[in-house]
């Protein structure tokens, strides 16, 4: 097992030094991603479908194809983030390409049989729900440091046994002598003075969630559509960062400055069931409800540490035959969601929709594996812990189309996502929103669509107790998707 001695966390709640809450919110904390026409309305197709992206939010949504379609999307993201460190602020970018959704649906005929369906659908594709690429840096000054951690978790322990208890922080910064064991009053103490250190860190995130999913569905009667998915989810998030003090003034010290770098790797795979339905109430208006079960996921974290100090006369840096690495494999079960959705079709040239959905971030557990490999670990404080500092949430999609001769489409949305976090922990105290809009053009059998979405997120970023810095992001994506039908 790791050591947990203080929790990172980020924008998506970054590294921490033992699978806990952090690790439930990141892994629960997905957005609407898919096809142009998907984004560019907010997402909100709970009770509209006729999207290949639609089955992430109710799968019933399928249900409404009366012919098969193939479609793929294209887009880059650029995050850009703002931190606020004290009085400094400093700026970073970070420009991603991906694949935000590709489906097929074959849709089959199936009237002749008078059984009361029309139509019945099977649908297969993926759908990327999280984007972790993100860079965030911050610098500037305040007094409390990163060795009064390694200290303060230092005491009580004789220096022969640091390695065993936390050979991924406090040994690090006794073999670079950036802290000192005084055996004459069992204590230890940093090399540092009374003076203020200059903080920089520099954070690297990357990866994603995808989720590949098969799906079901059928058209009753053109009055109710039902459809059942089964997803597979395959998470990959790594998270490199490099932590540098500098000391202001170096009056009664030899310690100049320190480097402590950490990096963390995890992989993971899970499988949810999607179930929804879709009723038609009148020609113009129809409501949507579906049910989304927890996400059942086998996670392995590797993760590495290394640290170097610089003093007035030596530089000391963690033996390249020491750094120390670590594995642990365990589960996540993230939280049920509940959607209730209604749409509105204006005539022949307009439509509005909404997407309710309810996520229940305190449902979300930790567990141990059943890898033989492994320690056995039951996180029974952490699940407990998670249960008071995460909350419930209600997510928003709104979304509008307008069409003009059914060729030319515009269209705009906006969501808005519940904070995850207790406000109690001061970590995304403001909810997240995301504002959209795009324009369609169908010819024929062919259609293309492109959408612009900005997603403003908010969060405080803990790099260890006493040094806080606010984070605000601003995510761009553009989407172009093509399709044809046949």
């Amino acid at each position: 097992m790791k050591f947990r001695f203080f929790i990172v966390l980020n924008l998506f709640c970054g590294t921490i030094y033992a699978q806990n809450e952090g690790d439930i919110y990141r892994y629960s904390k997905t957005y609407h991603s898919g096809s142009a026409r998907f984004e560019a309305m907010g997402g909100a197709f709970g009770a509209l479908g006729a999207d290949m992206s639609a089955v992430q939010i109710n799968p019933a949504g399928i249900g409404r194809f009366s012919s098969s379609q193939f479609s793929l999307s294209l887009g880059p993201t650029i995050n850009s983030t703002n931190s606020q460190f004290n009085e400094a602020s400093t700026k970073a970018l970070k420009t991603s390409f991906s694949v935000p959704n590709f489906g097929l649906v074959i849709t089959n005929d199936v009237s002749n049989k008078n059984n009361g369906n029309l139509y019945s659908q099977i649908s297969f594709g993926m759908n990327r729900i999280a984007n972790f690429n993100q860079r965030i840096n911050y610098t500037g000054e305040q007094y409390a440091s990163l060795l009064d951690v390694f200290t303060s978790q230092a005491e009580g322990y004789d220096p022969n046994l640091l390695s065993t208890y936390f050979p991924f922080s406090t040994d690090l910064a006794y073999i670079t002598y950036a802290i000192e064991y005084d055996p004459s009053n069992f204590s230890y103490y940093s090399y540092l003075n009374t003076g203020n250190v200059v903080h920089d860190r520099q954070i690297q995130n990357k990866g994603g969630i995808n989720e590949w999913y098969l799906s079901y569905s059928a058209n009753r009667l053109n009055k109710l559509y039902y459809g059942g998915a089964l997803a597979i989810r395959s998470s990959n998030y790594s998270e490199k960062y490099t932590h540098t003090e500098t000391l202001v003034d170096t009056t009664g010290t030899p310690l100049r400055s320190f480097e402590y770098a950490y990096n963390l790797k995890t992989k993971g795979t899970g499988v949810n069931l999607k179930l929804g339905a879709i009723y038609m109430v009148t020609e113009a208006f129809r409501v949507g409800l579906a049910f989304h079960s927890p996400t059942f996921s086998e996670m392995t974290d590797q993760w590495s540490a290394e640290m170097s100090t610089t003093f007035q006369d030596s530089i000391h840096t963690t033996p390249e035959n020491y750094v120390p690495e670590g594995q642990y494999k365990y589960r996540i079960n993230t939280p049920l969601k509940v959607i209730a959705s209604g749409a509105y079709v204006i005539g022949l040239n307009a439509l509005i929709s909404a997407d309710l959905e309810y996520v229940g971030y305190n449902m979300g557990r930790l567990k141990g594996t059943s890898d033989p490999a492994y320690e056995t670990y039951k996180f029974e404080a952490e699940n407990e812990f998670a249960k008071q500092a995460l909350t419930s949430a209600l997510n928003l999609r709104v979304g509008g189309e307008f069409n003009i001769q059914q060729k030319l489409f515009i269209r705009a949305g906006l969501s808005v996502y519940g904070a995850g976090f207790d406000s109690s922990q001061n970590i995304d105290n403001k909810p997240d929103f995301s504002y959209s809009g795009g324009l369609g053009y169908r010819i024929g059998i062919l259609a293309l669509d492109i959408a612009y979405v900005n997603r403003q997120i908010q969060r405080n970023y803990y790099a260890f107790i006493g040094s806080t810095t606010a984070v605000n992001t601003s995510s761009n994506s553009i989407i172009v998707t093509g399709s044809i039908r046949f």
